[in-house]
């Protein structure tokens, strides 16, 4: 009773009526009632991608998405446990003839879990990781294992007799010339700064057997965004890095940033590489030339080689932030996608790193340090080497060194 005066007392010391006070309680029984939680994950996609192994890709809308995974025998099979998720495709039915995977079974366990169950053919050895995606994430699962052992074995044979090329690493450094970039509070132009880093990171990658780097700039240049995608490709570049400072309208902001393409600038590039002369579009690798064939034919190519770059930027990407959260703090956690221009190459890896916040007048003196900068570049070859030691295109001198067990 002593309670119940206290709450009407301070009812009428605060002014508000009955209904007042009624219509406020409803509102938040109401919201309480309606507010929204965090929906169950959906497995909205999945595939069989056949790289150097075979890779499993499965799609879902959440970004938090977790997965388990494990491995049986007798007969030999892989579980996959994805927690909270529900089903919302189809998995392929059919059993399949060749191979690794024999059939591919799920079930649902109320609202606990999803499983996946693969039956293999043989035993795999099985890594995976998250990959967020616009809109959700991706579970990347890679058995481990080459897509057809036999071929495998000739390119081993092959690899004795021809003599693997050097891995070509296509350095950018922003901007230049009639360029500054952005400018810190101590007046330092963010060309410079990212010259000095891609320098280094020439410097260092000179060194390390079965890589090339190739300067898009090495001096105080102006060159367009399109001309350094051109010049990359004219050096075969087989991936491509640009180097930035990063600057927003306040001091605090700090951190290194890594960007990848995004699906609105892949979108916009397709139709422009569409629309290309004979001349121009034969520039993909392997001299595939998108003239002449059926539009949507043409469209499916280029999303193919556009789709399976974009996957190679992102792991490369996370590489080299992962490097980068080591050297300090970076300002997200994983890798953004943007429509830089730079990054548009539909057959070429790219990334662009922000190394540092130039407007943070912290980050701008750590960013003139040649510590610092030695420091930037010895990051991003390790997150570089680490994607290559996985995806060394064929052909290779590190392609040969992963398939021989690193000898």
């Amino acid at each position: 009773m002593q309670t119940t005066r206290r709450v009407r007392s301070a009812h009428r010391a605060s002014g508000t009526s009955g209904w007042q006070l009624w219509f406020l309680l409803a509102s938040i029984a109401l919201f309480l009632i309606t507010a929204p939680v965090n929906a169950a994950p959906k497995l909205f996609s999945f595939k069989m991608v056949e790289q150097d192994n075979l890779v499993l890709h499965f799609d879902l809308d959440s970004a938090d998405a977790q997965a388990k995974l494990f491995t049986l025998t007798n007969p030999h099979r892989l579980g996959i446990d994805l927690p909270k998720a529900t089903l919302a495709t189809q998995l392929p039915s059919e059993t399949f003839d060749t191979g690794i995977v024999q059939r591919i079974r799920y079930a649902q366990h109320g609202d606990d879990y999803l499983r996946v169950v693969l039956d293999l053919t043989q035993a795999v050895t099985p890594t995976y990781r998250i990959v967020p995606r616009q809109g959700g994430q991706r579970l990347v699962v890679d058995l481990g294992v080459p897509v057809n052992p036999d071929a495998m074995s000739r390119v081993r044979e092959q690899a004795t007799v021809e003599q693997p090329r050097d891995i070509v690493i296509a350095i950018d450094a922003g901007h230049g010339g009639r360029d500054p970039g952005a400018i810190g509070r101590a007046n330092t132009y963010e060309k410079n700064v990212v010259l000095a880093v891609a320098i280094r990171l020439h410097n260092q990658l000179v060194n390390v057997p079965g890589v090339t780097p190739y300067l898009i700039r090495k001096d105080d240049t102006f060159i367009k965004l399109r001309q350094r995608m051109d010049k990359a490709r004219e050096a075969n570049a087989d991936i491509f890095v640009s180097i930035h400072a990063d600057a927003i309208n306040h001091e605090r902001a700090k951190g290194s940033s890594v960007y990848a393409l995004s699906m609105d600038g892949a979108s916009s590039e397709a139709a422009s590489w569409l629309a290309k002369s004979e001349s121009d579009n034969a520039a993909l690798h392997g001299d595939l030339s998108l003239h002449g064939l059926d539009e949507s034919l043409a469209q499916t190519l280029l999303n193919l080689t556009q789709g399976n770059t974009m996957e190679r930027s992102m792991e490369m990407g996370e590489y080299v932030l992962a490097e980068l959260a080591k050297l300090g703090a970076v300002h997200k956690p994983t890798v953004e996608q943007a429509g830089f221009a730079v990054l548009k190459s539909p057959d070429i890896p790219s990334i662009l790193v922000e190394t540092a916040f130039i407007s943070n007048p912290g980050e701008e003196k750590k960013l003139n340090n040649p510590e610092f900068q030695e420091h930037l570049a010895t990051a991003i070859r390790k997150g570089i080497y680490s994607y290559l030691q996985r995806r060394a295109p064929d052909g290779t001198y590190l392609a040969r060194q992963r398939r021989n067990g690193g000898s």
